[in-house]
Parts: C-alpha cells; sequence; structure tokens
C-alpha cells in the first residue's frame, strides 16, 4: 500500500528469506565464513545457532550462492522426518535412485555417489534447518552418515541449523558420540544498536528508497529497544511504521510513530527491560502495601474494636428494622442477537453440507479462553470461507484421528503421514509448510494445523483453520461451527506446522511454464506484483521475468525453484489469497 508513497521499487521489510536483502554484520560475515571453512575444509559436521528470527535461514541461502560448482548441495527445510524420510530427502535432493528403498539402499547409492564426487574433486553438503526440531534417532542416523568418509577426510559435510535448543540438545549425554564430532560452531547474536541503523538503511536502500524516509535518531533507539535487534521483529516493527508514516502522509518516521506501531503490535513488543522492570515495581509496590496494611492493623485494632465498631454495628440493626425488603423488579428481555453474516464461494465439489454457524466470540473446547484476554470479535465486513472445503477438512480430521486410535499412536509426533494418506482418499493433496503465525494470518483457504493445547499432552492434535483473520484465526470444529482463536491463545500451542491442501480433481493437470500466453499468466502476474515478487507491469507472457518472480517466491517459501507454477506452488499461491487465480481455473 505505501511502495507508491515512499517511491519504494518492493517492501523493504517482508518476512520472506531474500537473499537480495541479507544485511552482513560483522557476525554474520563470521558465521559465513565459518561455514566456507567446514565445508572446502572438510570438517564433516558444522552447527550453527541463534535465536528466533536472528537470520539463519536467510544465511543458508546466501551460502547456497556462495559456493562453486564443485559442490553439490541438499537442503532440508522440513526438519519433522524420520530416519527413512530423511535418507529420501537427501538422496531425493542429489537427484539420486536407490535400487532398493530400504535403509541400506539408501545409503549404498549415497555412498557411491560420494565416492564417486571425491574422485572428481567434488564435494558434497546437506543442510539441514531447524535441526533442533530432529528426533534423537534422526540425528544417530546422520552421525552414523558421517562415517561414509576415506583417509583423506569427510565425503559428506552436514550443517545443522537450529535455534538454542539444539546445541541444549546435543549437550546430553545420549548425543555425545554426535557432540564430539562437531568441528566447526558459531552463534548468531542479536544486532547491536549501532547495526539495527545499519540494517534498516541497507533494506531501504534495496527496495530503491534510501533516502526518500528520514529516521529520527530517537525513532531508531525505540526500534532497536523494542525489537532486542532480532532481524525479523525489526522487519515486522518497521513495516508497521511505515504504513502508520503513510497513513500519516509524512515520509519522517518519528519516536511518536514508533510507539503507535508498537502499541498496534501489542504485548509481544513491550521490550524485556520494560517488562522486567515492571515487574520489579510490582513486587516491590506489593511487598510495601502488604507491610503497611499490617503495621496500619496493628495500630488502628484497639481503635476500632473500641470505638467504630459498636456504632457501625447499632447502625447496621436500626437500619434493618426500618427498611422493608425491596420489591422484585421484571427484567428486561435480552436484546435479540444478529447472527453475522459469512461470504460464502461455490460448494466443495466433493459435499453439499449445509452452511457454516457464524464465529463465537468465545471459543469452546478445545480452544480453551485465555484469561484476562478480552474476547475478540471478528471483523465487520463478511468473510470468505470455502464451506464446502472446510466440512471436507473436518471428515478428513475424524478420520485421521480413528486410524490413529485404531493404529494405538499414543506417542504420535507429526501427523503428516496419517493427514496425506486420509486426505488422499477424499481426493485432496497436502503440503507440508513450516512458516510463522504472522503468515498463519493470512492464509484465506481452508487448510490443517498442529497444536498442543496442553504440554502434558502425549500427542499433538489437529485442528482445521477456515482461515486467518485480523485477531488470530478461525478454526471448525463440529457442533459448534467456526470459532474464533485469539492470537494470544495462537502463539501458546501452535507447533508452526501447517497442512496445506488441494482438491486434486480440480486442479488436475494445471500448469504455468516459461512461453505460456493468457489470462492466467496474467493473474499469475499481478498476484506476484501484490506480493512483491513481480516489479513489470502484467503483460499476460510468462517471460523470463516472469521465471525469476516464481523463482524469488520458490525460494521464499521453501519450494523447489524451478520457475513453474505446479502443484505445490500453485497450493501455496492458493492459499495466501491468489484468490483471481483459482477463479481462472
Amino acid at each position: 500500500m505505501y511502495l507508491r508513497f515512499f517511491n519504494l521499487r518492493e517492501s523493504p521489510f517482508n518476512l520472506t528469506p531474500d537473499p537480495r536483502f541479507l544485511f552482513l554484520s560483522a557476525q554474520h560475515e563470521e558465521a559465513l565464513t565459518h561455514l566456507l571453512y567446514g565445508i572446502y575444509e572438510r570438517k564433516g559436521f558444522i552447527e550453527i545457532t541463534g535465536e528466533v528470527g536472528t537470520g539463519k535461514t536467510v544465511l543458508c541461502r546466501v551460502l547456497l550462492e556462495r559456493l562453486d560448482k564443485t559442490v553439490s548441495t541438499a537442503l532440508i527445510f522440513n526438519s519433522y522426518l524420520t530416519k527413512m524420510e530423511l535418507l529420501h530427502a537427501i538422496t531425493d535432493d542429489f537427484g539420486l535412485q536407490p535400487r532398493e528403498t530400504t535403509s541400506k539402499g539408501y545409503i549404498d547409492v549415497l555412498n557411491e555417489y560420494l565416492l564417486s564426487e571425491f574422485a572428481t574433486g567434488h564435494n558434497a553438503v546437506v543442510v539441514i534447518d531447524e535441526a533442533q526440531n530432529l528426533e534423537p534417532t534422526v540425528l544417530e542416523q546422520l552421525r552414523m552418515l558421517s562415517n561414509l568418509e576415506t583417509e583423506r577426510g569427510k565425503l559428506l559435510q552436514i550443517i545443522l541449523v537450529g535455534q538454542p535448543e539444539l546445541h541444549a540438545k546435543l549437550a546430553t549425554l545420549q548425543m555425545r558420540q554426535l557432540e564430539q564430532r562437531i568441528a566447526v560452531r558459531f552463534h548468531i547474536h542479536e544486532l547491536t544498536r549501532a547495526e539495527t541503523e545499519q540494517y534498516i538503511s541497507h533494506r531501504m536502500s534495496v527496495a530503491g528508497a534510501a533516502h526518500t524516509v528520514t529516521w529520527s535518531r530517537r525513532a531508531l533507539r525505540l526500534i532497536h529497544h523494542h525489537t532486542g535487534g532480532i532481524p525479523r521483529r525489526i522487519n515486522l516493527l518497521c513495516d508497521r511504521v511505515l504504513m502508520t508514516a503513510f497513513v500519516r502522509e509524512t515520509h519522517r518516521v518519528s519516536a511518536a510513530i514508533v510507539r503507535r506501531s508498537v502499541q498496534e503490535l501489542a504485548s509481544p513488543w513491550q521490550s524485556k527491560r520494560m517488562c522486567w522492570l515492571r515487574r520489579v515495581l510490582l513486587g516491590v509496590g506489593a511487598i510495601i502495601g502488604f507491610l503497611g496494611l499490617i503495621g496500619g492493623g496493628v495500630f488502628l485494632w484497639p481503635t476500632v474494636q473500641t470505638q467504630w465498631y459498636p456504632r457501625v454495628v447499632e447502625q447496621v440493626l436500626a437500619v434493618t428494622r426500618h427498611t422493608a425488603p425491596p420489591q422484585p423488579v421484571a427484567l428486561p428481555p435480552p436484546p435479540a442477537s444478529r447472527p453475522q453474516e459469512i461470504l460464502l464461494p461455490k460448494q466443495h465439489p466433493l459435499s453439499q453440507p449445509a452452511s457454516l454457524p457464524p464465529p463465537l466470540s468465545e471459543p469452546a473446547s478445545p480452544v480453551a479462553p485465555v484469561l484476562a484476554t478480552p474476547a475478540l470479535v471478528p471483523p465487520a465486513p463478511p468473510l470468505a470461507i470455502d464451506v464446502g472445503l472446510t466440512q471436507t477438512l473436518w471428515q478428513a480430521k475424524i478420520q485421521a484421528e480413528e486410524q490413529a486410535t485404531r493404529s494405538h499412536l499414543g506417542g504420535l509426533t507429526s501427523w503428516e503421514t496419517i493427514v496425506t494418506n486420509t486426505a488422499k482418499g477424499l481426493g485432496l493433496e497436502v503440503m507440508t509448510w513450516q512458516t510463522s503465525i504472522w503468515q498463519l494470518q493470512s492464509l484465506t483457504r481452508p487448510c490443517f494445523i498442529e497444536v498442543l493445547p496442553e504440554p502434558s499432552a502425549s500427542r499433538p492434535e489437529l485442528w482445521v483453520l477456515a482461515r486467518g483473520v485480523t485477531e488470530g484465526v478461525l478454526i471448525y470444529q463440529e457442533p459448534e461451527g467456526l470459532l474464533t482463536v485469539p492470537l494470544q491463545r495462537l502463539r501458546q500451542v501452535w507447533s508452526g506446522k501447517v497442512y496445506l491442501t488441494l482438491e486434486e480433481s480440480k486442479y488436475r493437470g494445471f500448469s504455468l511454464a516459461p512461453g505460456m500466453v493468457g489470462e492466467r499468466v496474467r493473474i499469475l502476474q499481478q498476484t506476484l506484483k501484490e506480493f512483491g515478487y513481480f516489479t513489470s507491469a502484467p503483460s499476460g507472457q510468462f517471460d523470463a521475468q516472469t521465471q525469476q518472480a516464481v523463482k524469488r517466491f520458490q525460494r521464499a517459501n521453501q519450494l523447489g525453484d524451478d520457475g513453474l507454477v505446479g502443484r505445490r506452488t500453485l497450493m501455496l499461491l492458493l492459499h495466501i489469497g491468489a484468490d483471481a487465480l483459482a477463479l481462472a481455473m
């Protein structure tokens, strides 16, 4: 919305990990140096850790661009894998086909490939993002893969990238064999205040407007103060800051605009320092107040007992003797509630169920209400919800849960396999997507999400998400219908995993590729332009620039960057709001 106002070519603070926007601070340069050293010196295991949002994923993408043609790579973004799934993912990324789909078959074909690469002077690297989610058995399988070596060095370099929990997991007694093999380690810290200012200036410059926006020194200090120097949080806050400045029609970002933006982003943006100080002050005040009550009671109790108490008792008795009981008053009938309308598209072809009831302001089980949190009401405009697909997903959820119960999967850690098989029987294709809570709110199409509503739960639960809303998300369950899950509650329970869906019969054979011309291509270009990936005017011709825009979108969302709009790319486009593309099918 604000791009033209600030003369920007694209949004400077997107959350997508675009290597063009990477700000290489001193520590990011050092981390990249560690990675290149560990790869070319064949050190085996390399560990890169950092807090959420510090730029680990985009650093991996820059690393892939820095490597020369002698290094083949396998990039694993989905870390919720079994041992067999991991072996399949690695060999598939390397373009290998095992003779038999067993553990031995995968390892044999991988060993042959690595030996042939080593003989020609080439190297092979496996990069695993979000590695803190790997199960101990999968980490042990990686350790066994590191045994593929010669007397001159390791055949396979394995880079584990994750949050600080990864380091803690590797430090356990169970993982000591793997921990001792890690030859290169680096931890990415938050940006300093000076680096935060440089980071903002760098991203504005890449977006094409280095000097069209003036940031006051106090505003920059507040941004660093509230974000803690974490790049992802800086992006979120600065994006809201530019929107606020656009609304106020000013090119100067002041401290007042930053404070207003912080308020709009709500409680998670209160700085840690302020929260700690507030807790200390409240604690000290409570102690002083308690001591004051005790002291006052000691000194005043004799006076209360001998003078005030008898007078109060006498006055109360006099009132009760001369006052008649009040007559009951009829209460007016409660006003009739008007259910909120929901704009419904055409029914899903698999079923013709009745329309959904409106969202409830206070979600029932399994969405437990959050104490001290006001009930949130869905926005006033009508919401477009695919009713048929939503209820089909509910059927798939019930069948998946029944299958898990029949199979006695009490310790289930992921619904991916069961959901994929169950949905396939209902004519749906499923794709797993790891994303942020902010992107989850932008989804406009029904899908599944995994949640952990109770810390003591033996397995995650599966919810049917109807769509995202400003206040959080709408989920569907029977018999209640649509329920509003507030953002605060969502942060507490969501695992970060989404299962996107696509109707196989409706989109069978769909594909957009270079050289194609038509309305679908024009809508694709317009959609990518709205998302900030395509900069030219939509022409309706799938040219080289369109292919590059598709590749950027695919890389930013952890898809294979072939530049073709196939089923997986289409699935993600439809879920994040490409409604016009769906109508053009």
